[in-house]
């Protein structure tokens, strides 16, 4: 498995794993699908050294990725704190790789000036919430009732990591 920055080029399997997580419906907060296109954006505030995307690429094919975000943009007291966001193909759950990009994502924290990660999820996705709590990120945070899909409600939690200091 090699894990490297994303690309442009990556662009388009990154949006299909998303709309692929989407779909199952307990990964995220979206309801509808993206285009790549409708991605750029998000994609572009990801290029520079603070915030990246890191793919984990299989047999030549991107398999999963993970982002470090800013968290509250443009406020100055948060620039040490960013979201993190990992998703995987469903064909490939289990393998290991999202631990990998985590891990080479901390090592990234650890050398930049992020010094807590976040990580927003429905509490009720039990896979998600075990796999960071194996990575040592505790639960700080519920928001009852905060997000609706449908007529379906659920708790909005949030992991953190405080990273160790580098500096």
């Amino acid at each position: 498995m090699l894990i490297r920055r994303a690309d442009s080029n990556d662009l388009q399997r990154i949006t299909e794993i998303l709309n692929q997580a989407i779909n199952w419906g307990l990964a995220n907060a979206y309801t509808q699908q993206f285009t790549p296109e409708e991605r750029k954006e998000w994609f572009d505030v990801h290029s520079g050294e603070h915030y990246f995307i890191l793919v984990a690429v299989l047999n030549n094919r991107v398999e999963g990725y993970l982002s470090v975000s800013p968290y509250r943009e443009g406020r100055q007291a948060f620039e040490h704190t960013a979201e993190v966001t990992y998703y995987v193909d469903f064909d490939h759950h289990r393998e290991g790789i999202a631990s990998r990009l985590l891990e080479v994502a901390l090592a990234h924290c650890r050398n930049s000036s992020i010094d807590i990660l976040l990580a927003f999820l429905y509490d009720e996705n039990k896979t998600s919430v075990s796999f960071l709590q194996k990575h040592g990120f505790d639960k700080w945070g519920l928001l009852p009732g905060a997000a609706k899909v449908g007529d379906k409600v659920y708790d909005h939690a949030i992991y953190g990591k405080q990273i160790a200091n580098k500096k």
